[in-house]
């Protein structure tokens, strides 16, 4: 069982529950919460901003030409209103990412077990991501200029045609080591034809031990 059990108490029991039978946690976390929120708000912040600056700009100067003044053109006026209203959907966009970014920590949990990794995220709806230490080509390890700071880093897990990730995870030295040893091991052991294995481990219907 996980060394983290204790500090996480009801997740840990959640997380149980979505194990196989003999499947054990060797390490169990979810991301440093400040440096979780903090890059949610970051994230296409600088896209959000340039784009409500020259919306504004727009809307700024058509008041100044007495665009609106006329009562004439309450129809136009509706009509800019919806207009920027789905323009500023980048705006609303980065708005919902930040509202949302706490309840999405709440939810997120990052899993390494024996057998897989597993991946929980969502808002309203929980998504339970697994992937199986086979179907992984390579662990790699990034660091953002903002991780750096906030002292986090991303593991990131490669498959063949996409990939999954531990955001904003604290020790990310440790964890990727600890990982990237899994799946050298695992994948080691299945790859290995039996009859050249020693008696002390036949096979890999033996229990892994990190």
């Amino acid at each position: 069982m996980s060394k983290y059990q204790d500090e996480f108490g009801a997740s840990v029991k959640k997380i149980e529950n979505l194990l196989t039978n003999g499947e054990n946690i060797i390490w169990h976390g979810k991301p440093k919460r400040f440096a979780f929120i903090f890059n949610k708000c970051a994230f296409m912040f600088p896209m959000a901003l340039l784009w409500f600056l020259f919306d504004f700009f727009f809307i700024y100067m058509m008041y100044k030409s007495g665009a609106f003044s006329a009562l004439s053109n309450v129809m136009f006026i509706g009509f800019i209103v919806a207009f920027f209203a789905v323009h500023l959907f980048p705006v609303w966009a980065w708005v919902y990412n930040v509202a949302t970014a706490g309840k999405r920590w709440d939810n997120t949990e990052y899993v390494l077990t024996d057998k897989r990794i597993i991946i929980i995220t969502g808002f309203v709806n929980l998504n339970v991501d697994s992937v199986f230490y086979t179907d992984i080509s390579n662990v790699s390890l990034r660091y953002s200029l903002f991780d750096k700071m906030l002292g986090v880093g991303d593991i990131y897990f490669e498959l063949s045609n996409a990939s999954r990730c531990f955001l904003d995870v604290t020790d990310p030295e440790e964890i990727y080591t600890t990982a990237q040893k899994i799946v050298m091991d695992i994948q080691t052991d299945i790859h290995y034809p039996n009859s050249l294995r020693p008696d002390s481990n036949p096979g890999y219907t033996t229990t892994y031990l990190p």
